[in-house]
C-alpha cells in the first residue's frame, strides 16, 4: 500500500499520485470504479493524504481502518464535514486565532474563558471551556502537522489549568476514555466555499463518543457564526476602502 500524496479531477475520473523509491507514480480511477470501491470522490480530491492505493490490486482504501465516508462513521472516530460560504483563509483564521477560538470553543451555552496556542509543529495549546453551571474543562495537545491553510493535525488530551495531562475521570468521565486522541482538520476549496472536515480519532464506542460528536456539532454551529461575522467585516472593509479611493 502506498500513501496517496495528491489527486487531480478529470471529466470521467480522478488521477491519484504517490511517491515510490523517490519517483512520482500515478494511476487513474474512473468514477464507476470509485463507486464500486465505496470511495467518496470529493473527499479523495480534497483530502488525498487520507487514502492509500493498492497498486497491484488497482484499489483505493481509506487510511483510517473501518471508516466509511458514505455514512461518516468510523470504528474509533468522529468525522464531521461542514461547508462555509467564506474564503479558506477566513475559515483557517477562525480555527487558529485564539481570540476567535474563544468565541466558539465548546458546546452550546458553554463559554471559552481562556485559549492559548503556540501554533507551530511541536508547539502546544491549552483551551478551557466553561459549562453553564461554571465548571471548567481544560484540554491540551501538541501540533504534529501544520500546512497552512490546508491541514492541521494535533493530539488532544484532558488537562488541568496548568496544562498537565489528566485522565478523563478527573472530569467525571469513563475510565475507558484514552489519555490521548488525535484531531485532524482539513480545509478544502470548492466553488468559492470552504469545506472543513474534522476527524477526531481514538474514541471508545459508547456514550462518551456520542456526547463528543454532539458537542463538536454545537461548537461548529457557533464557529459558523464567527466565520460569517468575519466575512461580513471583511467585505465592509473592502467596500470602505473602495469608497475612500473613489472620494
Amino acid at each position: 500500500m502506498q500513501q496517496i500524496t495528491g489527486s487531480k479531477k478529470y471529466q470521467n475520473g480522478i488521477m491519484v499520485f504517490w511517491t515510490e523509491e523517490g519517483n512520482e507514480k500515478k494511476d487513474f480511477f474512473s468514477y464507476d470504479e470509485l463507486v464500486e470501491q465505496r470511495i467518496n470522490a470529493l473527499d479523495l480530491l480534497n483530502n488525498p493524504r487520507l487514502y492509500l492505493v493498492n497498486v497491484p490490486g488497482h484499489r483505493i482504501e481509506s487510511a483510517a481502518s473501518g471508516c466509511s465516508f458514505a455514512s461518516k462513521t468510523c470504528e474509533d472516530e468522529i468525522v464531521i464535514t461542514r461547508f462555509f460560504d467564506a474564503p479558506r483563509e477566513f475559515v483557517w483564521r477562525a480555527w487558529t486565532a485564539p481570540e476567535l477560538v474563544m468565541m466558539w470553543w465548546g458546546p452550546k451555552d458553554f463559554t471559552a474563558p481562556s485559549c492559548t496556542s503556540d501554533f507551530r509543529v511541536g508547539g502546544s495549546y491549552l483551551y478551557c471551556m466553561r459549562s453553564p453551571d461554571g465548571k471548567d474543562y481544560w484540554s491540551t495537545g501538541t501540533f504534529r502537522e501544520i500546512r497552512a491553510p490546508e491541514r492541521i493535525v494535533c493530539t488532544d488530551s484532558f488537562s488541568d489549568e496548568n496544562g498537565k495531562v489528566v485522565p478523563a475521570t478527573y472530569y467525571g468521565m469513563s475510565a475507558d476514555f484514552p489519555m490521548e486522541l488525535l484531531v485532524t482538520v482539513t480545509f478544502g476549496e470548492q466553488a468559492g466555499r470552504t469545506q472543513l472536515t474534522l476527524r477526531h480519532a481514538g474514541f471508545p464506542d459508547g456514550r462518551d463518543r456520542d456526547l463528543a460528536r454532539e458537542g463538536w456539532n454545537e461548537s461548529l454551529d457557533k464557529f459558523a457564526g464567527v466565520v460569517a461575522r468575519n466575512v461580513f467585516r471583511g467585505k465592509r472593509a473592502v467596500h470602505a476602502a473602495d469608497n475612500e479611493r473613489r472620494a
